[in-house]
C-alpha cells in the first residue's frame, strides 16, 4: 500500500497530537488526585481534632466508643497508643490487631503531630488514605 505525500505528512502530526493529549490526560488525572487527597486529608484532620477531645472516653470504652465515633465520622476510627498498640477500633476487635507503630502515617504523626499516607489496603483491595 502506497501513501501519498499528504498522508505521510498528516500521520506524524496525528501521532504527535494523540501522544500529547495522552500526556495531558495523565497530568490532569494526577493533579485531580492530589486535589482530592488534600480535601480528604483536611476533612480527616478536622474529624480527628474533634474526636481527640474524647480520648479519655475512647481509652475507657475501647471498641464500643470507636464504633460509635466511626458512625459519626463516617470513617474507620482507630485509637493508637504512642507505642503503636491499638486501643480501640471501629471495625475490628482491637485486641487482635497488630502494632501500628511502623505504619508511615503513625510514624509521621508521632514525629510531627499528624501524618497521612495513601497506600494499598490488602483487606479492601484498593488504595486507601490513612490519617493519624
Amino acid at each position: 500500500m502506497r501513501f501519498g505525500v499528504a498522508t505521510k505528512a498528516i500521520l506524524p502530526i496525528a501521532a504527535l497530537i494523540v501522544f500529547s493529549l495522552t500526556l495531558v490526560g495523565l497530568y490532569l488525572e494526577r493533579q485531580q488526585r492530589a486535589v482530592v487527597v488534600a480535601q480528604v486529608v483536611a476533612r480527616l484532620e478536622a474529624e480527628a481534632s474533634l474526636l481527640s477531645r474524647e480520648v479519655g472516653t475512647a481509652v475507657l470504652q475501647g471498641d464500643l466508643w470507636a464504633r460509635e465515633a466511626g458512625g459519626r465520622a463516617k470513617a474507620r476510627v482507630t485509637v493508637i497508643a504512642s507505642d503503636g498498640r491499638v486501643l480501640a477500633d471501629s471495625q475490628e476487635p482491637s485486641i487482635q490487631m497488630e502494632n501500628h507503630a511502623t505504619r508511615p502515617e503513625v510514624a509521621e504523626a508521632l514525629a510531627k503531630g499528624s501524618g497521612h499516607a495513601l497506600r494499598y489496603s490488602q483487606t479492601a483491595k484498593r488504595d486507601l488514605l490513612y490519617f493519624a
